[in-house]
């Protein structure tokens, strides 16, 4: 399950997902980020805070589309913030953004503690 942030407007979108991740989810996610690149916005800046989902309920098949949506529209996408509150995480978007990230181009994706959660605003604002 998802709901938008407080704080999103224009390019810049926060999401918490929380509980499970199904492909239903995926879709309205994929929704909403091609309404803002239909609104006029070239590269979208998101928040993902993920401190409450729950990782053995993440469907297998939300993953993979998931996944190949990101890489499909990676130049569509600017700053990305993961916010949680896991070593694991942390060093899964870091090696995320080792393997995907493209700093000349701005693509980069950062982790940050729940307790920073204001710093991932400004970086997704930045």
């Amino acid at each position: 399950m998802f709901q938008i942030l407080e704080g999103s407007e224009g390019n810049v979108v926060g999401v918490e997902i929380s509980g499970e991740y199904t492909k239903e989810d995926v879709e309205e996610l994929e929704k909403i980020f091609e309404g803002k690149i239909a609104e006029g916005y070239d590269r979208l800046n998101l928040l993902f805070k993920i401190d409450n989902l729950n990782i053995g309920k993440i469907h297998v098949n939300a993953f993979i589309e998931d996944s190949r949506y990101a890489l499909k529209h990676m130049d569509q996408m600017r700053h990305l913030a993961v916010v949680g509150n896991s070593k694991l995480e942390k060093a899964l978007v870091e090696l995320d953004n080792k393997l995907f990230g493209k700093k000349k181009k701005e693509l980069i994706e950062k982790y940050f503690d729940v307790a920073d959660i204001d710093k991932a605003w400004e970086f997704v604002r930045s």
